[in-house]
């Protein structure tokens, strides 16, 4: 699973309709989805990174992740 800790970084992907800056020009997969949860460690908050032809649920069934929240999505 994709996961991120960076606001900055989500905001970046978001503004960049799923693409951090470069990596549309690279041939990384686009991102679809991202959800803002807390981790099962110390329930910091994350953000799972959902990229095209993945599973758009996974980070809503997973048991490590808890109060899992869309914050984005791209249809």
């Amino acid at each position: 699973m994709a996961t991120v800790n960076s606001r900055e970084i989500v905001q970046a992907i978001i503004d960049g309709d799923g693409w951090y800056p470069g990596d549309k020009e690279d041939g990384v997969p686009q991102v679809v989805k991202i959800v803002q949860y807390n981790n099962q460690f110390n329930g910091g908050i994350a953000y799972g990174l959902i990229y095209r032809g993945e599973d758009r649920m996974r980070y809503h069934t997973a048991p490590a992740v808890h109060n899992p929240q869309t914050i984005w999505e791209r249809n």
